[in-house]
């Protein structure tokens, strides 16, 4: 799980800082109520859990415990995917969020209507037995719905005519007990579920053509003594939490091309991968990137080496030329027939919004226009929410409908962003990332430190915006 799926966070964040705004507010969610569904039913892999350490992968207004709660403190300095989940649903529950949030109910289109200046909404209440079309009418309208989404299921796979099962949708139904199975990549979920699988089934055939850095996740338990010193004096743990961003801060010289920390890094995770291998060094040179630090995500686990090296596990680098039936063939000849095929491929990230269709000014699809780590990623929610919340005050102040970037600001901002990425191992190393999108374009990265990200979003120039009011333009 890649620092978890995003989405969930950023709508309760949302809808916590609209709340102190006094607005009228409704989050529409696909998906059913997590609270009513059974843990066995939760789709979810064995070993999933988040690379970013929990006191840092928190709200920095809900820190953990949540105060008049059952929830303790984390247990551990990496959580698991269920630690994770219930402490987003105590935050939830603290702020009473369940009452406004509308679930199974997938939004359809989002159209701008000039001539009111509002949102025109529309949806389907999946927990209907007869859904039909609905409409509503909003001021403003943010979008939450996370990158990590859509399962990427490539067309090779979707001949295989075996159970399949895609990390992200996970089947709990399906038993891998002594069976051939095939995971398909190696991105954070596979380095997460070959571990946790590999002594269970009789045969794991990995398909990776492109493996992955590797450095040891440092994981320990808290002591009780710990989480009580937490409990009762919270700037102690506020202080451990400075330290981790601080340190993940540092971290970011790691991917400028030619650094030394860069340097530091590849050599780092090249000692590990020689030491966890000693005993097996014919896996080494399948198991080393061809790539530079950094380009690719860099994944954190102290059990991915020792798993790769046991005996029921066959690795493959060669691509996928086809699959028919339950065979797959790769093109360097070999083929393999397998009970199971695990995709840990990854999701439709330059999708944005979809499949839901989002309709701008003169009915423009502001999908296909728009263009759009190394610390948290809740941090920078935190601080796109607060430069919403911010907007929506000038609104306010200015009594504004609309509120629109310039276009000049806009391509003032893209021009610069790209020139920062010139430097960064993401612009200069060409790996396949899913970073950057069909044409080669780095897309879904800031790049710099989360910091600067702050500071960007703390201090607005409301000059490079035009506010409409009454269908009168006010200059910013």
């Amino acid at each position: 799980m890649d620092e978890t799926e995003p989405t969930k966070e950023k709508s309760e964040t949302a809808r916590i800082e609209l709340e102190k705004l006094k607005a009228e507010r409704t989050k529409m969610e696909m998906r059913e109520e997590m609270r009513k569904v059974h843990p066995s039913k939760q789709c979810l892999y064995e070993g999933c859990a988040c690379d970013v350490s929990s006191h840092l992968y928190s709200y920095s207004f809900e820190l953990n415990p949540i105060k008049n709660d059952l929830l303790q403190d984390w247990s551990a300095n990496f959580s698991s995917q269920p630690e994770i989940l219930d402490y987003l649903k105590n935050v939830a529950n603290k702020h009473k969020l369940y009452q406004r949030i509308c679930f199974q109910h997938e939004v359809k289109t989002i159209t701008w209507n000039e001539e009111i200046n509002k949102w025109i909404v529309k949806y389907v209440n999946l927990s209907l037995e007869s859904p039909e079309e609905e409409t509503q009418i909003f001021d403003l309208m943010i979008c939450g719905t996370g990158a990590l989404r859509l399962p990427y299921i490539p067309n090779e796979f979707k001949t295989f005519t075996g159970p399949t099962i895609h990390t992200g949708q996970w089947n709990n139904e399906i038993d891998l007990r002594n069976k051939k199975v095939a995971v398909i990549g190696s991105g954070a979920s596979a380095v997460q579920v070959i571990p946790s699988i590999v002594d269970s089934v009789d045969t794991l055939h990995c398909y990776q053509r492109k493996p992955p850095y590797i450095i040891p996740r440092p994981q320990f338990d808290f002591p009780n003594f710990i989480k009580t010193v937490f409990f009762y004096l919270p700037f102690i743990m506020w202080l451990f939490r400075c330290f981790i961003y601080m340190f993940h801060e540092l971290l970011h010289a790691a991917f400028i091309s030619g650094s030394i920390l860069n340097k530091m890094c590849n050599k780092i995770t090249r000692m590990y991968r020689h030491n966890e291998l000693k005993n097996h060094e014919h896996l080494i040179e399948s198991l080393t990137p061809n790539y530079g630090f950094g380009c690719k995500r860099v994944i954190m686990s102290e059990q991915y080496y020792a798993a790769m090296a046991r005996p029921n596990v066959h690795i493959h680098s060669s691509h996928v030329d086809k699959v028919v039936g339950q065979t797959i063939f790769t093109k360097d000849g070999s083929r393999e027939t397998v009970d199971v095929l695990i995709l840990a491929t990854g999701f439709l990230v330059h999708g944005y919004f979809a499949p839901l269709q989002v309709f701008g000014k003169d009915g423009e699809n502001i999908l296909q226009t728009w263009a759009l780590g190394h610390n948290s990623v809740l941090f920078m929610i935190e601080c796109q929410v607060n430069f919403v919340v911010r907007a929506v005050r000038e609104m306010m102040r200015q009594n504004a409908q609309v509120i629109s970037v310039k276009v000049s600001a806009e391509e003032e901002f893209m021009d610069k962003l790209k020139a920062d990425l010139k430097h960064t191992v993401w612009y200069n190393e060409k790996c396949g990332s899913w970073y950057a999108n069909s044409r080669d374009v780095i897309t879904t990265l800031w790049s710099g430190n989360c910091t600067s990200y702050w500071r960007q979003t703390a201090n607005i120039d409301w000059s490079k915006f035009d506010f409409i009011s009454d269908a009168k333009k006010i200059s910013g």
